[in-house]
């Protein structure tokens, strides 16, 4: 690491307690504070009543690089406690509203964090299915049953087999984004999820580190937010 970039990082966690890790790949937005933005009123999208807020944040829609970000509420301000980097979907950021299934784009918005899945429940305060060596599916084909939500069965050919996938790895931790969820519309899009991973693009979810992801879960709390896509869609200037 060259002493500037040492130099910065150090200063940053003296001066916010922030632990930054791995920001080789997105270094233009370290220094970029969406926990401080949002308190100034920059913030375009609802943070609800989350007590934590996850920020996966791009420099553009064509970019799948990502800034995650979590910012945990003190009082009526919001303060950064962690931040690392990530990716996003092989298409990038899809517009607001543009997001259609299969086109490994991830979606751009502010959307809530209810429940998680994965090997075994790291502590988090979210709803959590461990999954089993098999049988454990989510719906992924427009007009079929349980689309965009868990089922339990021999999963079809064209829905995601989560069981399998934890295996490989992406989901030995995850956590369900509420894009499209509940009352999914089909063809909008489904299986977003915030997962292991961080270092080559997804399918349309973020991903990070597996030691970051569970850090970050263990915070969590039903109805947390996860607010993701391109800095200028995100924020005023």
């Amino acid at each position: 690491m060259k002493p500037h970039r040492t130099a910065l990082i150090a200063s940053l966690v003296l001066a916010g307690g922030t632990a930054l890790t791995g920001l080789a790949p997105a270094a233009q937005a370290q220094t970029f504070d969406p926990c401080s933005a949002a308190n100034h009123g920059r913030l375009r999208y609802t943070t609800g009543s989350a007590a934590h807020v996850v920020f996966a944040i791009s420099s553009s829609f064509d970019s799948n690089h990502v800034v995650v970000t979590e910012c945990a509420k003190q009082g009526n301000a919001w303060k950064r406690v962690s931040v690392t980097t990530g990716r996003a979907g092989t298409g990038a950021f899809a517009r607001p509203g543009a997001k259609r299934e299969g086109d490994g784009a991830t979606p751009t918005g502010s959307f809530t964090l209810t429940e998680a899945f994965g090997l075994g429940n790291p502590g988090t305060k979210l709803k959590y299915r461990t999954l089993r060596s098999s049988g454990d599916c989510w719906g992924a084909t427009p007009g079929k049953s349980h689309y965009n939500e868990y089922y339990s069965d021999p999963c079809r050919s064209t829905d995601e087999d989560l069981s399998a996938i934890a295996q490989r790895g992406p989901y030995h931790q995850a956590v369900v984004i509420n894009y499209n969820r509940p009352n999914a519309k089909p063809g909008l899009g489904s299986a977003i999820f915030f997962h292991v991973g961080g270092v080559t693009p997804t399918g349309g979810c973020v991903s990070i580190a597996e030691s970051r992801l569970r850090a970050v879960m263990r915070t969590l709390v039903p109805n947390d937010r996860m607010i993701m896509g391109p800095r200028s869609a995100l924020f005023r200037s």
